[in-house]
């Protein structure tokens, strides 16, 4: 679980722009190195970082959209906008801390992403036994959550939320995660 406002990571940033701007990042999105951006190994996307740059104080606050940087010294790649910012253009690199400011319960990833309509499906669990997804069942609805268990052609006992409204969505997984689920399986439902 990340800690909010402490140093989540220090080392060298660097920047990127030339011939990735107009291409697709990871994430799906058109990379435009005039808006301010990141790209990072690991984080998921749509994670707010705040970037500041050891060499002169100055910071900037950046949405992970990308992956790289792919030089093994390096923790961050920055869009030429935000690298504008911390005032590393002509250097090229700074010596850097990222600062954990926001991380999404679900990441913004346009190849993968959750489809946008106004109710959802979220699988929790699936299971051989049917006892342990009855289980899991009464934990949910411990917490008020009305799962249901269905059983599949595969024989597979699936945990279900159905009918979760969009603007309770990124709740509702929190609250999942919470409860020691933590990867769901979240389908739009028609």
């Amino acid at each position: 679980m990340p800690v909010y406002g402490t140093i989540y990571q220090e080392g060298i940033a660097s920047w990127y722009g030339g011939e990735f701007h107009g291409q697709l990042t990871a994430n799906g999105e058109i990379f435009d190195t005039y808006q301010i951006s990141a790209a990072h190994q690991e984080l998921p996307f749509g994670t707010v970082v705040r970037v500041t740059n050891l060499e002169n104080g100055l910071t900037v606050d950046v949405r992970i959209n990308d992956r790289g940087p792919f030089f093994k010294d390096r923790i961050i790649d920055l869009s030429y906008a935000a690298a504008e910012q911390i005032d590393m253009i002509r250097p090229g690199t700074a010596p850097v801390t990222l600062e954990l400011l926001y991380t999404p319960k679900i990441p913004e990833d346009l190849y993968h992403r959750v489809p946008d309509v106004d109710s959802y499906r979220i699988q929790i669990a699936a299971f051989s036994a049917p006892e342990r997804a009855e289980r899991v069942r009464q934990t949910l609805a411990e917490q008020e959550l009305h799962g249901v268990v269905r059983e599949g052609e595969d024989s597979l006992h699936r945990v279900f939320l159905e009918g979760v409204a969009k603007q309770d969505l990124e709740q509702t997984v929190s609250l999942l995660e919470n409860l020691g689920f933590s990867f769901v399986l979240i389908r739009g439902e028609q």
